[in-house]
This record gives structure tokens, C-alpha cells and sequence, in this order.
């Protein structure tokens, strides 16, 4: 189970390294004592471009949770989708998905697949890895002493608490906990997709476990 300090740095986490919009993170806890985040977005109409980034962040952000503990089947998922078709492992089940976004992401991967192949098997990757990274920076940062969490918890430690940053200033303070992030992320969707042995399910997702922490 997630960790209340890892909870409360997964989505902000993946939204803020890849939402084009995202502009500030809000920390706060409420009357009962609980901890909240949010992403702080600009109000501006996004380019075409940068709206399929939108899509894909958000997307990473809602299926964070499914890329794990079953990663093989979760990226098989993902390219169940890429080629149109209904996933049957841990993405069906997850029900907050905004499956409008996703069927964008799909319609816009089939669309180039013929046109601009390496660009496609890029986001594909991409869309494999950045829930999977999600989890991974959160537990980083939760489980990572630093006076940069520090701060940000001591700030809403009392009810009624709100601690603000930049995007920028956040990824900047936690750098090294995102680079070793995605890069555990960019090693497993690569070993999925490398691996075709009969036990490959099974080396992918002792492989995923092996880079969470314990």
C-alpha cells in the first residue's frame, strides 16, 4: 500500500515534470489533519502539441497505480491500445481513467504509425513508463531525507497549513530523485520490450519490484 508521504508526491510528481501547463504545486492539510497536493495550471489554450502532452500526463497521472504490481501485463495493455483494441489486464480495471484521453492518444498513434513509425515506438515507450515512473519518484522523494520535503511537510504540518512552489523550483529541488526515476522507468520498458523468453512476465515484474523501495 502507498505510503501517505508517497501518495502525496505521486501525481504532483509526474504532472509537474510533464504537464505543459503545470506552473505551481500546492501542498496543504485540512481541518481533520489530512495532506492534499495539487498541480497549479496556466489558464492559456494549449498548441495542438502541447494538448497531446496534456493527455499523456494526465493519463500517466490516472494509471500510476495499475502500472504496478503487474507491469509486464500493464505495458501489454498499452499496446493492446496503441493498436486500437480493449486492454484486459490492470488498465480495464481501473475507474477514474479518463478514457476519452486515452482513445486520443490511440487515435493519434495509429494515425502515424505508417507516416512516422519512430516516433510512435517513442511514445509508446513514453506512455509505458511515465506511470511507472510516477510511483517510482514518489517513492524517492518520500523515502529520501531532504530538507526540501522538510520544509513542504513542516509548512502544512498544522491544520489549515499551505506550502506553494514554482514547477520549476520543485523540479529542481528533487532532480536527482526524477533523473533516477525515469531512469529505472526508461530500463524496464525497455527489458519488456526486449525480453521474449517464456518467463519473461515474470523477470519484468521482479525487475519493477526491485526498483521500488522497501
Amino acid at each position: 500500500m502507498m505510503s501517505p508521504d508517497t501518495h502525496l508526491f505521486s501525481s504532483v510528481s509526474v504532472l509537474a515534470e510533464f504537464h505543459p501547463l503545470a506552473k505551481a504545486i500546492q501542498f496543504w492539510s485540512d481541518k481533520s489533519g489530512q495532506r492534499h497536493s495539487k498541480v497549479v495550471y496556466d489558464h492559456i489554450v494549449p498548441s495542438a502539441m502541447q494538448a497531446l502532452e496534456v493527455d499523456i500526463a494526465i493519463i500517466a497521472e490516472q494509471l500510476g497505480k495499475a502500472s504496478l504490481p503487474d507491469f509486464y501485463q500493464f505495458c501489454s495493455d498499452i499496446e493492446l491500445i496503441f493498436h486500437g483494441a480493449q486492454p484486459s489486464g490492470p488498465v480495464a480495471t481501473v475507474s477514474d481513467i479518463d478514457w476519452l484521453r486515452l482513445r486520443r492518444i490511440s487515435i493519434y498513434a495509429q494515425y502515424w504509425k505508417n507516416r512516422n513509425p519512430q516516433e510512435v515506438n517513442k511514445l509508446l515507450s513514453f506512455v509505458m513508463g511515465i506511470p511507472l515512473y510516477s510511483q517510482i519518484v514518489a517513492q524517492l522523494i518520500a523515502s529520501h531525507a531532504s530538507d526540501s520535503k522538510y520544509q513542504i511537510l513542516q509548512g502544512i504540518s498544522l491544520s489549515g497549513g499551505v506550502y506553494l512552489i514554482g514547477v520549476e523550483r520543485y523540479k529542481q529541488l528533487f532532480r536527482h530523485e526524477i533523473d533516477q526515476a525515469f531512469n529505472e522507468a526508461k530500463v524496464l520498458v525497455s527489458a519488456f520490450r526486449g525480453t521474449h523468453e517464456e518467463n519473461a512476465a515474470e523477470l519484468i515484474n521482479s525487475m519493477a519490484e526491485a526498483a521500488l523501495i522497501k
